[in-house]
Formats: C-alpha cells, structure tokens, sequence
C-alpha cells in the first residue's frame, strides 16, 4: 500500500498526466493501490479492465503500466461504472475495487455524495474557479474518510487470456489498411458510415 506521502505523489504526477486536478484521479489512486494490494504477485501478466473511461483509466496507465495502447488496458466504456478489475492474465484471479455509494455519510462528505450522483451546483458543471473548488473539497473529504468506502471483490475474469490479433485488410473505398472483424467486414467502419468521426474538406492531401 501506497503511505500517505507516497499517495500525495503519485497523485502529483497522475493530475500533471490528466492534465487536470479532476477528484476522480485522488478517488482511483486508492482504488487502484487497494486492488494491486489485494490481488498480489501475478504469474504471467497483470491486466486491467476499467469499467470506465474516465479519469480512472489514466491512474491505471501511471500506476500499472497497463495501457490500451499494449492492450492490458480494457476498457468498459458502455458500462460506465467508476470500477476497476485487476488480474491475472493467467488464470483470470482478480480483484474488483468501487466504491459503496451507501457508506458515504451525507454529513462527513457531503460534496463527495453530490459527486457520485451527479447533483453539484451547476456553477460546478460549468467548469472555473467553483469546480476546482469542489474538486479540492471531494479530495478533502477523501482524505479523512475515503478509505472506508471502498468495496473490495475477489473474482474470476470471464476472457482473460491475451486478446486474439485481428487480420489486417485493405478497404476497397478509401484504400488503407484496417482491422477486418470477418469476412463481411469488406470496408472500414469509416466508409462504411459506422464510425463517421469527420467530414473531408476541400483541398488536397499533402
């Protein structure tokens, strides 16, 4: 487990990465450390699934070396659960770490409780001085009494093994290369009006 200077630093080096100083990064840390704490030594490779894009995924990154770029990164985005499993690859042995929304008292920590249900002030949601200002009270309240809300699940990953490589194809519209899912799978998701992310102005490719 991280000591409490430890933690502060890591959580320095974390915000600088995020690019932010979001409360969600102070709440993953302990998240992440009670994980690793619990799970212990692995056999093959640890990895890791987020149940969620957010700020959690970048503490994964820092504190693990798990990545989505070397894949032991994955994340659950259409879960969206502030949740983290740690295993290993091996076996599928984990640890799932969240939080337990009805240990957080109202009275000790309650901007912490606005956070988890989405009811800041809307001044909050707008960004500026009132959201840092909450941040910093969230990561407050977390310091006195976090701990105790965190839930802790020893469990077996379902598809934990290393992740099959996808053949590579050639679309027949745009000419690059792509990941071909199956034979059906003939275009890339882009021409094929899946995953439309851009419109192609005018002008010429340099």
């Amino acid at each position: 487990m991280l000591s409490s200077a430890e933690f502060e630093a890591m959580a320095e080096r974390i915000f600088e990465f995020h690019r932010k100083r979001a409360p969600g990064i102070y709440i993953g840390i302990a998240m992440v450390d009670r994980a690793l704490d619990e799970l212990g030594p692995v056999t093959e490779k640890l990895n890791v699934y987020a149940e969620t894009q957010a700020c959690l995924s970048d503490v994964i990154q820092i504190m693990t070396g798990c990545t989505t770029g070397n894949r032991y990164l994955r994340v659950l985005k259409c879960l969206g659960r502030f949740a983290v499993t740690v295993f290993d690859r091996a076996d599928g042995r984990g640890v799932r770490v969240s939080v337990d929304l009805t240990k957080i008292d109202i009275e000790r920590m309650p901007e912490t409780s606005r956070f988890f249900h989405r009811q800041r002030d809307p001044a909050v949601q707008a960004g500026g001085p009132a959201r840092e200002a909450s941040g910093m009270k969230i990561m407050e309240e977390f310091r006195q009494f976090g701990k105790e809300l965190l839930r802790v699940q020893k469990v077996r990953v379902r598809d934990y093994g290393k992740p099959p490589m996808i053949a590579a194809a050639v679309c027949c519209d745009c000419g690059e290369s792509y990941l071909k899912r199956d034979e059906m799978h003939v275009k890339c998701d882009f021409c094929s009006g899946t995953t439309p992310y851009f419109f192609v102005e005018e002008g010429r490719v340099c």
